[in-house]
């Protein structure tokens, strides 16, 4: 049977590396929150062109398949 400092040691050492997982988390989770952000203008430019491309009699719109 485990004693009380090693169930302590072992309790710690699981905290520690959950609270390091979780900050790495943290860390990836705002560096994608930026990335899909910086995607955001060229999105909004692109859906405008597309809209007014759409307006052109030549354009053809190619059909989505699901």
């Amino acid at each position: 049977m485990a004693t009380p400092q090693e169930l302590f040691d072992e309790t710690k050492t699981r905290l520690d590396l959950n609270i390091a997982k979780a900050q790495i988390l943290e860390r990836e989770i705002q560096e994608k929150v930026a990335e899909k952000n910086q995607l955001m203008q060229p999105i909004m430019e692109d859906q405008g062109a597309l809209k007014q491309l759409e307006k052109l009699s030549d354009v053809v719109q190619p059909v989505e398949s699901k």
